[in-house]
């Protein structure tokens, strides 16, 4: 499959790896397909808000990782524009090469939904832990004061596995919500007990409760 064959409305996960080894890590709706472009539009790609510029002085890798009936697809070696449809502002993600399966633990997230515990630096702060693969998870923050939040250590009970876990990782992305409460996207600190961790909770979570 080549990525101008996925189709309108489907989600995709876009991985941007910058020279400074900072990740960037978006969930992108496809909002339109160009065939003779070889390329998907997603909405224009923000960091803190702003609109990215993907120019040709900046260096980057980018690739693109599509579940399809839990088997994960990744275009790899993708170009990003920022271009101009209809007067709005979209990136164009342009991809020649055909999707590669994938090892399915490293890219697939389960929901986990459980209060945790944040650790960066000196400060400790309360939140949601969303969701985790073996490649990263996201929290969200009720009362984030602003200080800098990059390398953090979340500590949670988990309801479904009856088991303290602990994870660390990488801050790859901040989105500060509506609402008042701050999205957190991290790279996960490579573990195996964590992949089995997640394979175990994902076949309780399968089995019918009864």
């Amino acid at each position: 499959m080549y990525i101008y064959e996925l189709e309108k409305e489907e989600q995709v996960t876009l991985t941007v790896h910058l020279p400074d080894k900072k990740v960037l890590e978006w969930k992108c709706q496809i909002t339109d397909v160009s065939q003779k472009g070889k390329c998907i539009i997603v909405p224009a790609l923000k960091l803190e808000n702003k609109i990215l510029d993907f120019g040709t002085n900046i260096r980057y890798e980018a690739e693109i990782v599509y579940v399809q009936e839990d088997k994960p697809l990744v275009f790899k070696n993708c170009t990003l524009q920022l271009i101009k449809i209809k007067d709005q502002r979209v990136h164009a993600i342009i991809c020649k090469s055909i999707g590669i399966k994938l090892n399915r633990r490293a890219y697939f997230r389960i929901p986990i939904d459980e209060y945790c515990y944040v650790n960066y630096g000196a400060a400790t702060v309360d939140a949601l832990l969303l969701d985790m693969s073996a490649s990263g998870f996201a929290f969200v923050v009720g009362h984030y004061d602003g200080n800098d939040m990059e390398f953090v250590q979340v500590s949670y009970h988990d309801s479904v596995m009856n088991t303290d876990v602990k994870v660390m990782g990488r801050v790859v992305r901040r989105i500060d919500q509506e609402d008042g409460r701050t999205f957190f996207g991290c790279y996960m600190i490579p573990r195996p007990d964590i992949v089995k961790y997640i394979n175990t909770r994902q076949g309780k979570m399968a089995k019918p409760r009864e």
